[in-house]
């Protein structure tokens, strides 16, 4: 190490005492003062062995760490593969260390780059300068690697092996230190600045090591293990992002397996996983609703409303503060870029005049200062880089917990809503204050809003920043001129911001008519079987497509503002750049350089940014406010009030602990609804006087009660009522009269004007059948045990009390089966049987039942009263409320209820009642009477002797016999065999006809119990009816993007592309004029500049020509401003046709699937959840009305940049290709990878929406049962498990985004470097000049950005597609045939049918293609004006006869004539339009009255309060405040249901068609006003066919004819009484049944 030197150590340094700050200074003596020599004998005093001895920790000791650790990993992968994978821990101070370890790692390449150009100005070569920290920079790499195996093995044991290696590493730094400071070097000098700062880093990771060896003592013989989370033990969790090292978190490498995954396979659900607990939706929810209540409390004691912005704040405030402060620091790293872009230009001109004038060489060592350090271009080009590879990093993790957030904010506010509507007051829903459609808006839009509130919330004030934090260093650029420019973006803000008010206002306006539209949606769907029963499928679809004309209209005012904010976010940088730099040498009167026009073009592009996001954030914060606006209201909304003096159900009273109880249930979608446990008992609300007595379940005193929340006068008032504890009391009255009002006051779902309900406090919990039956989509044994614990024994007697067990016996996965949304695949009495079933089963001490028997045949009836309320319900001394029209029935009841006009007219026992009012009693007796006689009239003499002298209503046991219903037990096996045929028929043969049939074949034969269990989940997968949502897989088809293209308009399609690309290209001059102009204006400068010898370089190319001539700048400044005003010019016209295309485009996809979707056959809605479709209608349709036009035009923006920046970049310097290629072939792959995974996530997310719309649609239908029931918390707990489930795939989503935009940034950067370094060689050589480097530099910055905006683009666009893609299936689905194409249609005449002669030729009808006949070669012949009864037991195919009539069901054999006209060539509406039908459900719509009777606008005034007084409705309606124009709330709630059934009457009254099909039409009616209407009928409809369905038999009797169908054949056609004298007849037997 002497004088010669050595490879290492180069050739010795000469000795000098120059005191210049570029040089070492000898070593002093501390006691002399004196300088002290240095020879090669003072060992430690050689500075090249001391930097040789900093190799030893590196070189030697780490690579026997790294040994160490491969060693154990692999006896512990051999040992325990489930805890190598599972069971990490993070030690204390993980993310310390990590920290350390990364300022660490940039210390060491400063360290490298100062030893680098030290030793370039240096004689000599001295690689002892940087070889060290070259080494020691791959050393601390494999440190972090090594500590993270350690904490991934949960091994802490081989930490010291780390402490040994800072701790040498500090004693070699040491010894460097020492040696700088004795050859006296000081402060302020970067080597020993650096050396200090590695020692201190050093330092802190010792310091570090023993801390963690306090807390853990893993050297001692009993160390402190940490458990290793809860989370990770369960193997089903896979987002493990918040146990995963820093390095893995930030980089998001975690995610790695999921991506390979998801680019090898189409990614499934099960491939995801769960979700950590804390991700789960209940602790969101909980921790937001505590901060929710606390904000009422304060607000309510001010008398204000809550401010929910507030509340969002104070729950995510943490959240916040973390993801500002990742912003607020990616922001800085954004603006030192164009300052280190200003100093590699100025690099590359002092360079290049090095290269030609040669540079100096120190005569001695050299110690490079800090300005010459941050002076060396290839310096600034590797910090460039790592500020762009740190910049990306601290961004990407704040746009990923944002979204995280968002998420969290969005779970909160869809729970919140949900917990809501449990509580919502049933008056606010049927009055339509609130709507289906706008608590689906608040579930589905404003939760999005707000999600999108929270992820951009962090640019309103980083806009801010970076638009000051520009123009200051805008300033300090150019001066004043800068300022000016800087000025007009700073003008565009507030006009932005007034754009942003009217896209409020319009956005407003926008959602409240979506609203309308969806309302009007929902009817449809909710009504699709009426409406095409009446063929009004026209009508409905263009009162929607009317709505979203209205919302088209606000749509294409919001295009309107959205335009007017693209062109100014397009225009106003071209513009503030123009000003900028055409006034710059009037105010500074200097010439513009390069370094001057490019780093001030960087910093315009970063101005520019608040401009292009400042529109999207206005219009989310606007979408947000708009949200915040419409959810106050809401929950706000009254809510029901307590069940009497009881208190409710509290939703939130529940531990928030847990797993959510997965380890308690089976692991299911419908466990948290399914498997709960006992009822919950009420306690005391308010106090009462005097507490009931025990042989009084609940006493209602003095009460009156409304539905309208704010109106005085009471539906039921004046009410004193005593209901007996463990006895039946019936509750009877005309339709109208107020009896399920009464039970809904009991339940507390009325509001309470006076009086009180006081419920017995020992005996209270409650089973509900409400009027119209609910049922849940879920198999038919959990609708029964609803929530239970299944009791087999218990189970199976309710299920024979209710008549079930025929049913069951033949359905593919027994009772397993699926039964679909609202029981769409059951008849009405079979959905009421398996209502009342779930209250038998229910162990609860009081039963209301309200009017279950309607809906059934007289023998079901019969058994189910007799079996299940007598035989079950009053045999357990449960207490019983009936309300029933069923008269033979009073002699039962221990106690009776008479309602009339909204009071109780009478009560007590029906021997007290004919005490006390003999008129009533005669009344009935009279009634019942009149009935038995109509059906004695074709009896035998000694069954009519018999039938009338048991007639009596005050012989109780003769009512026994009579109200059993009951025939005999041959009677009962024909009924069970007819309900075994008709489900047989009605399943798919897809359920396997073998597997039915084996079942039925095997039916009383018993399995083993345990054997059955197992059984179980097989024969649920057999039952299943609702289809899985379509899902496909792999890239969207081209097909869907050129449907959507086609939908905009392909002319005006590739009109956008043109002008597009025209004004990239303008823009692409108008940067190559700016290169050329700055670098004549360099070359100019540095002409003029006395310092430097600038007379030989060219003003463009740099060559050594002659001196430049004098600069035109008015040339320059004219060609700049042409080209900026055509830019201008195309940007306007480009924006103008891009937006309004894509809002004709949606208008069109819209209209297309609203049109075919109506007219689809009955089987798309059966085998279709409701939620499924509103969910295209709504989510689907959002999108692509909001979100997809800008993506699709940011997409084809960002597309052109990349390709541009490419181009100018490889014509700049055409070697960039050379580095640029494997760059763009690496991005090729990742995008591959990012775009197979995200685009299967964004399926999933979308299907997995769904079930949450689904089960809020089917709680809004069940509330008063739901609550009656008081399972609230159930269903909550479903709710949520529903939003874990569609959070899933939206958190790897956001994953997957931060993934890739982390990766194409880091390419990004990549490229810039490669830019960087191409164009300075190229300029130092004179290939280029400045102002060519700064073109090439700010195009590659922009580059990085672009990148990652096209990947990112495409993929939301190819995402938003799948929008277009699901919508597009709902707009080519099958539809009915309404035109005959093949023989073509056949057009009677207008007045076809005149006569209404019907013919039956043997037909043969299923209800779909899949599906067994349910009518086989049935022929009959109806004459004109004939009345024709169509009877027979359940499932005989009588509702399917008249459906064939209306082409309802797939008739494959034979034809139906109608006047000699086969129906099958008549146009399907035109046939329908003919014909009338009262079906058996009544539906009723929104609208008025008028709409409701006539919606086709065709008859009078006069026709249609003819048509309510024959229906009984006259009175009823002129009572109304507007008679016919009183509106009908949303599915007819403000009527009762009997009302809304004579509704129904009036209805097929005003048609006035020739045939008339009544199916079980005056079901829900009582029997005084169906004797009238049946009067009313026979005149009314004296000259017209008339078919009659009926569960009544007396209603038929006088029919002309009788048509009996057992198991879909027509076994008996007679008159009734050619039919009753046969005494074996099947007409007989049933006339029998009823008596």
């Amino acid at each position: 190490m002497g004088q010669t030197g050595s490879l290492f150590c180069g050739p010795a340094y000469l000795n000098s005492t120059a005191t210049s700050p570029g040089q070492l200074l000898p070593i002093r003596n501390s006691t002399e003062g004196q300088p002290k020599v240095i020879t090669a004998d003072q060992p430690f005093g050689n500075e090249c062995l001391v930097d040789g001895l900093n190799l030893i920790p590196h070189v030697a000791f780490l690579p026997l760490a790294v040994l160490c650790a491969a060693l154990y990993a692999r006896c512990c992968r051999h040992g325990n593969s489930y805890q190598d994978k599972r069971a990490w821990v993070l030690f204390p101070g993980h993310h310390v260390r990590w920290v350390i370890t990364f300022v660490l790692l940039f210390v060491t390449l400063c360290e490298i780059g100062e030893g680098v150009l030290s030793d370039s100005f240096t004689p000599g070569h001295h690689p002892h300068l940087y070889v060290p920290w070259i080494l020691a920079f791959p050393a601390t790499v494999l440190a972090g690697a090594f500590y993270h195996q350690i904490e991934m093995s949960n091994y802490p044991r081989l930490l010291p092996l780390l402490g040994i290696y800072n701790i040498l590493s500090v004693v070699f730094k040491f010894d460097r230190l020492h040696h700088l400071v004795g050859r006296g070097v000081g402060l302020g000098s970067l080597r020993l600045d650096l050396t200090i700062a590695s020692i201190i880093l050093y330092l802190l990771m010792v310091l570090l090591e023993g801390y963690v060896m306090y807390r853990k003592r893993y050297l001692t013989s009993h160390p402190i293990s940490d458990p290793v989370p809860d989370d990770l033990l369960h193997g089903d969790v896979r987002y493990v992002l918040p146990y995963v090292t820093l390095p893995s978190r930030i980089t998001q490498s975690w995610h790695n397996w999921l991506m390979r995954l998801g680019y090898k396979v189409p990614l499934q659900f099960h491939h995801l996983g769960k979700l950590p607990q804390d991700y789960h939706a209940k602790p969101v929810y909980h921790h937001f609703r505590e901060v929710y209540e606390r904000e009422k409390e304060k607000a309510a004691k001010n008398k204000k409303s809550v401010s929910l912005w507030k509340v969002i704040f104070l729950a995510f405030s943490r959240q916040f503060m973390k993801t500002g402060l990742l912003k607020l620091t990616s922001d800085i790293f954004t603006f030192i870029n164009p300052l280190l872009l200003r100093g590699i230009i100025t690099a590359v001109i002092g360079a290049g005049l090095a290269a030609e004038g040669g540079t100096a060489v120190q005569q001695g060592p050299y110690l490079v200062s800090l300005g010459e350090f941050l002076g060396n271009g290839y310096i600034l080009l590797v910090l460039l880089l790592l500020c762009t590879l740190l910049k990306y990093t601290f961004e990407q993790m704040s746009v990923f917990l944002n979204f995280q957030q968002g998420v969290q904010l969005r779970t909160a506010m869809q729970t919140l809503v949900y917990t809501k509507i449990l509580r919502l007051s049933s008056w606010v829903l049927g009055s339509g204050k609130v709507t289906a459609g706008q608590v689906m808006n608040h579930v589905s839009m404003d939760g999005m809003m707000l999600m999108f509130f929270a992820a951009l919330f962090h640019h309103t004030w980083s806009m801010v920043l970076q638009t000051v934090a520009g123009a200051i260093l805008l300033y300090y650029q150019l001066g004043w001129s800068a300022l000016i420019g800087a000025s007009i973006i700073l003008c565009m803000l507030p006009v932005n911001y007034k754009i942003a008010r009217q896209l409020e206002i319009v956005t407003k306006t926008k959602l409240a008519v979506s609203d309308q539209r969806m309302k009007r949606i929902n009817e449809t769907i909710q009504g699709i079987k009426l409406l095409k029963l009446y063929g009004w499928e026209h009508i409905f679809s263009d009162n929607v497509i009317t709505a979203r004309n209205k919302e088209v209209k606000q749509m294409y005012r919001r295009a309107f503002w959205e335009i007017l904010t693209l062109f100014i976010t397009q225009v106003t940088p071209v513009t503030a750049t123009l000003i900028a730099f055409g006034t710059y040498e009037f105010f500074s009167h200097k010439q513009l350089t390069s370094a001057d026009a490019f780093t001030a073009l960087s910093l315009f592009n970063i101005m520019a940014m608040p401009l292009i996001i400042f529109p999207i954030v206005i219009r989310t914060m606007t979408n947000a406010r708009v949200a915040i606006e419409r959810l106050v209201p809401f929950l706000e909304s009254a809510e029901v009030e307590a069940i009497g003096d009881m208190s409710r159900v509290d939703v939130d009273g529940e531990g928030k602990g847990g797993r959510d109880g997965e380890d308690k249930h089976r692991n299911t979608e419908r466990d948290s609804l399914l498997n709960g446990h006992e009822q919950i008992e009420l306690t005391k609300h308010t106090p009462v006087e005097g507490e009931l007595s025990d042989d009084v379940a609940i006493q209602v005193r003095d009460g009156s009660f409304t539905w309208e929340l704010d109106s005085e006068v009471a539906n039921v008032s004046n009410i004193n009522l005593s209901i007996p504890k463990g006895k039946l009391t019936i509750v009877v009255g005309q339709v109208g009269c107020g009896k399920s009002s009464l039970l809904s006051a009991i339940l507390g779902e009325m509001t309470t004007l006076s009086g009180q309900v006081v419920w017995n406090k020992k005996h209270n919990k409650v089973a509900y059948a409400a009027q119209r039956p609910w049922l849940l989509n879920a198999s038919l044994r959990d609708n029964v045990i609803f929530g239970l614990p299944f009791d087999r024994s218990r189970y199976q007697q309710v299920i024979t009390a209710c008549c079930l067990q025929p049913d069951i016996d033949i359905l593919p996965g027994g009772d397993m089966t699926e039964i679909g949304e609202k029981g769409i695949n059951l008849s009405g009495g079979q959905k009421q049987r398996i209502s009342v079933a779930r209250t038998l089963y229910a162990k609860t001490d009081i039963v209301f039942l309200d009017d279950p028997l309607s809906a059934l045949d007289a023998h079901v009836g019969g058994d189910l009263f007799e079996k299940g309320i007598m035989g079950h319900l009053v045999r357990e001394r449960r207490t019983v409320v009936l309300v029933t029209h069923k008269l033979q029935y009073l002699e039962h009841a221990h106690f009776v209820v008479a309602m009339d006009g909204g009071q109780i007219q009478t009560t007590g026992s029906m021997r007290e009642i004919r005490e006390s009012n003999p008129e009533l009693y005669n009344n009935w007796k009279d009634i019942i009477l009149e009935g038995h006689r109509k059906v004695a009239a074709g009896l035998g003499r000694k069954e009519r002797e018999r039938l009338l002298s048991h007639s009596s209503v005050g012989s109780r046991s003769s009512l026994q016999s009579g109200g059993s219903m009951s025939g005999s037990d041959d009677e009962e096996e024909a009924s069970a065999e007819a309900e075994r045929a008709k489900l047989l028929r009605q399943l798919s043969r897809q359920f396997s006809a073998y597997s039915v049939r084996s079942r039925v074949g095997s039916v009383g034969s018993k399995d083993k119990e345990g054997e059955e269990e197992e059984q179980e989940e097989e024969e649920a997968a057999k039952g299943k009816l609702v289809k899985q949502e379509e899902r496909n897989v792999g890239e969207v088809a081209l097909t869907h993007y050129l449907t959507y293209a086609a939908a905009c308009g392909l002319v005006l399609v590739a009109v956008v592309l043109f002008l597009q690309v025209s004004k990239q290209g303008m823009q692409v001059g108008i940067d190559f004029w700016l290169s050329t102009w700055s670098s004549a204006s360099t070359v100019t400068a540095m002409a003029t500049t006395p310092v430097i010898n600038m007379t030989a370089v060219n003003q463009t190319w740099g060559n050594l020509t002659q001196p430049p001539p004098g600069l035109d700048t008015s040339y320059y400044i004219n060609g700049y401003t042409a080209l900026s005003v055509t830019a201008i010019l195309l940007a306007a016209v480009s924006s103008i046709i891009s937006m309004l295309s894509m809002v004709v485009g949606a208008k069109r996809l819209h209209e297309g699937m609203v049109r075919n979707i109506v007219l689809a056959p009955m089987r798309f809605f059966d085998t279709t959840p409701t939620g499924r479709v509103l969910n295209r209608m709504s989510e689907d349709q959002s999108v692509i009305d909001i979100r997809l036009p800008f993506q699709m035009e940011a997409l084809i923006r960002t597309s052109l940049m990349v390709t541009s920046a490419l181009v100018v970049n490889a014509v700049v310097t055409p070697y960039f290709i050379i580095g640029a290629v494997p760059i763009v072939i690496l991005y090729y792959f990742v995008q591959k990878f990012f775009r197979a995974t995200a685009r299967e996530l964004q399926r999933l997310d979308s299907i997995n929406k769904s079930p949450v719309f689904a089960h809020v649609s089917e709680t809004l239908g069940g509330l008063s049962t739901i609550r009656a029931f008081r399972v609230e918390k159930r269903f909550k707990d479903n709710i949520m498990e529903k939003v874990n489930r569609s959070n899933t795939p939206f958190y790897f989503l956001t994953a997957t985004n931060s993934w890739v935009g982390l990766r194409m940034g880091y390419m990004g950067g990549v490229i810039v470097f490669i830019a960087g370094l191409s164009a300075m060689v190229a300029s130092i050589f004179g290939a280029v000049s400045s102002g060519m480097v700064g073109l090439s530099i700010t195009y590659a910055l922009n580059l990085q950005q672009y990148l990652h905006w096209v990947v990112r683009n495409y993929c939301e666009v190819e995402m938003m597609m799948n929008a277009v893609e699901r919508i597009t299936f709902y707009s080519t689905i099958p539809t009915e045939q309404y035109r005959d194409r093949q023989r073509g249609n056949v057009v009677p005449a207008a007045d076809w049918p005149a006569c209404g002669e019907v013919r039956l030729d043997k037909i043969s009808v299923r209800y779909d293609k899949t599906l067994d006949p349910v009518l086989h070669t049935v022929t009959a012949s109806f004459k004109p004006g004939e009345k024709v009864g169509i009877c027979g037991r359940t499932g005989s195919g009588k509702s399917s006869l008249t459906l064939a009539l209306f082409r309802m069901i797939d008739m494959f054999e034979g034809k139906i004539c109608i006047d000699g006209v086969d129906i099958s060539r008549v146009p399907l509406t035109l046939l329908r339009s003919r014909l009338s039908i009262i079906p058996q459900d009544p539906v009723l719509f929104s609208g008025t009255i008028r709409f409701n009777l006539d919606p086709e606008d065709n008859v009078s005034d006069w026709e249609l309060w003819r048509s309510l007084e024959i229906a009984q409705l006259k009175s009823v309606v002129t009572e109304l405040p507007n008679q016919l124009d009183e509106m009908v709330t949303e599915g007819g709630e403000n009527f009762s249901v009997g009302q809304r059934q004579l509704f129904c009457l009036a209805r097929a009254f005003v048609r006035k068609s020739r045939i008339l099909i009544m199916d079980e039409a005056t079901a829900s009616i009582d029997m005084e006003t169906d004797a009238i209407l049946q009067d009313v009928i026979k005149t009314a409809f004296r000259d017209r066919t008339v078919l009659t369905i009926a569960h009544r038999i007396a209603t038929i009797l006088n029919s002309d004819r009788i048509l009996v169908l057992d198991q879909g054949k027509l076994v008996e056609n007679d008159s009734p009484q050619n039919l009753l004298k046969k005494p074996d007849g099947l007409f007989t037997a049933l006339v029998k049944a009823n008596k």
